[in-house]
């Protein structure tokens, strides 16, 4: 049954996480090496949501197209963004993004637990990765301001070795390497990568331990 799988993953979380090596397995070239990597000045903090879901493929899970007119246009996210003061934490802060985002209840969401923050240069942003569930499929409403589309995806199809790739982008006249997944024909990369890394790691040990 998915929920056992739900509270098996549940308990996992509560363990040691894999951490920064799972996340820079998933890092783009450009990204500082060390401890820049991960550590910042003044960071502003965000909260970013790794919504799960049962569907006829298994547990899927969903991202977002960010709109061409937004500070992040067209890049695929997970639903979430900044804190806000009336946020009492960063789970709030992707519920309540998640909700504005995707439409999806924050009552319906069932939080089974947290990933290592991760640290973006590029943006100065502290994103803190939460995870919840869902014991329905949602109906996905986008807010149009923000999102041009909703992708869709089994985890087991997203985690498919074949489905993990790597490119190479042009970026201030140097070249970059960069890995990404590859979901729907979308590609994650770049910090969402690095998030999912980690949990790939995590759900893989997890549900087949």
């Amino acid at each position: 049954m998915i929920n056992d799988k739900i509270r098996h993953l549940q308990e996992c979380l509560k363990g040691e996480l894999p951490g920064r090596k799972a996340q820079e397995l998933m890092a783009p070239s450009i990204r500082p090496r060390g401890s820049a990597l991960f550590d910042g000045s003044n960071p502003r903090s965000s909260g970013v949501m790794i919504l799960l879901f049962p569907t006829e493929q298994g547990i899927s899970t969903v991202f977002i197209v960010r709109t061409a007119g937004g500070p992040h246009g067209g890049q695929i996210s997970l639903p979430g963004g900044k804190q806000e003061k009336s946020d009492r934490d960063l789970s709030k802060t992707a519920l309540r993004e998640t909700q504005e985002e995707i439409g999806v209840d924050p009552s319906s969401i069932l939080e089974i637990g947290t990933l290592t923050p991760l640290y973006v240069p590029h943006s100065n942003f502290f994103i803190q990765p939460v995870i919840g569930f869902v014991e329905f499929h949602p109906t996905f409403i986008p807010d149009q301001k923000e999102v041009a589309g909703v992708i869709e995806i089994p985890l087991m199809q997203l985690f498919d070795p074949k489905n993990r790739k790597s490119m190479i982008l042009s970026a201030a006249g140097a070249e970059i390497t960069a890995p990404y997944y590859e979901a729907s024909g979308h590609r994650i990369w770049g910090a969402t990568a690095m998030i999912i890394s980690e949990f790939e790691r995590i759900f893989i040990s997890c549900i087949s331990g």
